[in-house]
This record gives structure tokens, C-alpha cells and sequence, in this order.
């Protein structure tokens, strides 16, 4: 599929076209991505037909859509990594359309900073990361230089991300139904393939709607998906246009911390509610945050609140995402909207 890389708009002002009803919709389905619309239509005082009319609207202009992806590259069974991509300038629209279609290659930002492009991965270990970095992503065109970062812990990841537009009651009606907190270690089969891959696409797929795509009977996918949820080993995941979320800006921040102080730091920072990604990472820096902010200056408010609030932590670079052609296999134009979709396959 090809997918041209728009104007880098990211940050830029424009008209907030979704209403508290659309936010509070789009809240109901990041915590609960598989709740039933019955369920959503309670918890936010409308009917089920009107809640699901509203979702449709909203996933068929590309402005909200659920995703699911693998639990073993957020409990680091499998390999999660970030790439930085250096390239020549002129390059760079280039590098982005061949490496958008890559099905390890689940992000692309491009950034501002020390570096060109910031590249999400998952593959299946160690050496796949090494395969792709050198043998792919190191032998195209206009690149010149690569840097890998090993995510070796998440203390939180865009899943756990929300508008926070509901209240606790409910918030309370919400979770029970969708309680996916893992019960043992993630695992995907290799049977488990065209499951990833359909609900990954969508993640609100039906039961009948994923025994049609994956032949398997009604009831092996209501089970297997059911277990998979359950353990973790599927992670559903319920994302926004960027350019309606009210929250346009990504900033990236590269700290060090002490070991000594790095669990503490960490989970504390997670916390926040501008966070979207806190790992600890195997690199020259030993913290990633990513944040989602209202504006640029905020970017250097937020990292202000940081370094008070923990003076063990020291930013040592910081990265603005310019343009986000693809975030978790979906790709997107400048606004974010979702047009279209890589699998992300650690198969491949």
C-alpha cells in the first residue's frame, strides 16, 4: 500500500471538531476497547445504537480506531525497541515510504533534534533487532547512520494512555468488563498469527467477524481470544487522531537516572497524565518518556515538573515529533487520521 508522508503539522493549531459526548465515547473505548456498546451506552448515559452510531462516524472519518498488538513485547518476552534513523535531509520522505511498509517496524516519527527518524520495532529477539537494523533499516538509501534503544522494562505504554474524560463511577461500570490485566507470562503461537493480525486492524472485531477471517469456528476464536486477553498475550488499544485529541504536540525525552533510583523514578513518572510511554531502555540514556502535550511550551513546562519533582533525573536530550506517518501499524496523514494499515507481524 502506498502511503505519501504529508506535511510535517503536528503542534499546528486548528478547530477541535469532536464534541464531550465523542470524548467521552472515545474514553469509554480506551478503557474498555471490547466492551459491548450496551455496556459504553451506560456507563455514558445514551443508547447503545447511539453509541455505536457515534463510534462508526468516528472510525469511518479515520479520527478513533482500536488496535491490538502483542503482550510479549510489553512484558519484554519479545524484543521492543526504538530506533533512531539518520539520513541525508533530502532522503527523508524517501527512507519514510520504504520503511512504512515494514511489518517490524510499528512507528515512524519524524523528529526534531539529533536525529531524523524515531522508529518503534517489535521482532521476535535480539537478533531479528540486529537483522533489521543492519540488513533493512541501515542498508537504504539516505541512511547514514542508525542507534538502536532496547526496551528492557515498560512502566507504561500507550494502551494505559486516556483523555481521562470520565469520572469514576464511570470508569467503574467500564472495567470489570474489560479487566485485562495479565494473569502469567504473555505468549503467541504461531496459531495465534491470524488473530494478531485481524485484530490488529481492528480490534473490535466480533467473534463471528474473526472466525470468518481466520476460518477458524466461532467458538475456538471466542476462547482463544478470550484466554489471550486474559493472560495478556493481546493487547488492545484504543487510539485518536492526534490533531482532535486536544493533546497535539509528542515530545520524547532521553534521561539518565541512578539505577538505584530507576523503578521508583520510573513508575512514578508513568503516572502522569501526559505520559504515553516510560520505559527503561538499554542505550547511552537509561529512560524514555514520551508525552502528549496542548503545546510546544508545555513540552518544556512538563520536563521543568520533571526534573523538580525528581532531581535524580537528568534529561539529556529531547526530541518534537514533526510528522507521525504510522503509529501502531496504522498509518496516518497530518492530522493523524487513520487511512490505512501495515500488519505488524513479528513473524516476518
Amino acid at each position: 500500500m502506498k502511503h505519501s508522508v504529508e506535511s510535517p503539522t503536528i503542534g499546528s493549531p486548528r478547530p477541535h471538531p469532536l464534541d464531550e459526548t465523542d470524548l467521552a465515547l472515545v474514553n469509554a473505548v480506551q478503557a474498555a476497547p471490547r466492551a459491548s456498546w450496551t455496556l459504553v451506552g451506560q456507563a455514558l448515559g445514551i443508547s447503545a445504537v447511539t453509541a455505536a452510531r457515534r463510534w462508526e462516524r468516528l472510525r469511518s472519518r479515520g479520527l478513533a480506531w482500536v488496535t491490538t498488538y502483542g503482550g510479549p513485547f510489553v512484558q519484554q518476552v519479545n524484543c521492543a525497541a526504538f530506533v533512531e534513523v539518520d539520513c541525508v535531509p533530502s532522503q527523508v520522505p524517501a527512507v519514510t515510504e520504504r520503511l512504512v511498509r515494514d511489518p517490524r517496524i510499528t512507528g515512524i516519527e519524524h523528529v526534531s533534534g539529533g536525529t531524523d527518524l524515531f522508529l518503534t520495532v517489535m521482532v521476535a529477539d535480539l537478533t531479528a533487532l540486529s537483522r533489521l537494523a543492519i540488513d533493512v533499516i541501515g542498508a537504504q538509501e539516505g541512511v547514514t547512520a542508525t542507534r538502536s534503544m532496547i526496551a528492557t522494562h515498560l512502566f507504561t505504554e500507550g494502551s494505559r494512555w486516556d483523555l481521562r474524560s470520565l469520572d469514576p463511577g464511570q470508569r467503574g461500570l467500564l472495567r470489570p468488563a474489560d479487566d485485562t490485566a495479565p494473569t502469567g507470562a504473555a505468549t503467541l503461537a504461531p496459531e495465534d498469527r491470524p488473530l494478531l493480525l485481524a485484530l490488529g486492524k481492528d480490534g473490535r472485531l466480533g467473534y463471528g467477524e474473526l472466525a470468518e477471517l481466520t476460518g477458524m469456528s466461532e467458538s475456538t476464536v471466542r476462547r482463544r481470544v478470550t484466554r489471550l486477553l486474559r493472560e495478556g498475550s493481546l493487547v488492545p488499544r484504543c487510539e485518536i487522531a492526534h490533531g482532535v485529541s486536544g493533546f497535539p504536540v509528542f515530545v520524547h525525552y532521553l534521561a539518565n537516572v541512578p539505577s538505584a533510583d530507576l523503578a521508583r523514578v520510573g513508575a512514578s513518572i508513568a503516572a502522569a497524565s501526559e505520559v504515553r510511554l516510560c520505559a527503561a531502555i538499554a542505550a547511552r540514556h537509561s529512560l524514555l518518556i514520551t508525552a502528549w502535550v496542548r503545546s510546544v511550551p508545555d513540552t518544556r513546562r512538563l520536563e521543568a515538573h520533571l526534573t523538580e519533582r525528581f532531581p535524580e533525573l537528568t534529561v539529556e536530550d529531547r526530541r518534537l515529533t514533526l510528522a507521525n506517518p504510522k503509529r501502531m501499524g496504522h498509518l496516518l496523514d497530518a492530522e493523524g487520521r487513520n487511512t490505512g494499515f501495515v500488519p505488524m507481524d513479528m513473524w516476518a
